[in-house]
């Protein structure tokens, strides 16, 4: 009887293991960790969720065309530890933005820093909000 019991939770310790398995770091696998892209724009979107965050920014070209970025952080579990709230950011605030780009996709990066209107910086790896 025992036997079936330890195989019993064998079989249920290996089955809900899996899907943790599953979740990855976006900072590892899409994004180019050892490149930096800079962009300046205006929020049109910010999404304070887990379990990552992000900002979409509407970037002016010289061409006056306006190409739109996504930008994604950590989770608003880690982010609220660095000071960051839901007003953090809102539609229509200028920022600067630096980070590391998407390895295929030109309009999105893992947001390194960013520079608020009212120069506020906040780095990805230190609390300075």
């Amino acid at each position: 009887m025992k036997t079936c019991q330890l195989l019993g939770l064998i079989i249920l310790f290996l089955s809900t293991t899996g899907p943790a398995l599953g979740h990855h770091s976006t900072a590892n696998f899409n994004f180019d960790d050892s490149a930096r892209q800079t962009i300046q724009g205006v929020v049109t979107y910010w999404s304070f969720t887990n379990p990552h965050s992000f900002i979409e920014v509407d970037v002016t070209g010289e061409d006056g065309s306006v190409v739109s970025h996504t930008i994604f952080l950590t989770s608003r579990v880690a982010l609220q530890r660095y000071g960051w709230r839901p007003s953090s950011l809102k539609a229509g605030d200028k920022v600067e933005i630096e980070g590391s780009p998407d390895y295929e996709k030109p309009n999105e990066m893992y947001l390194q820093r960013i520079v608020f209107a009212d120069g506020k910086v906040w780095r990805r790896d230190e609390i300075a909000l």
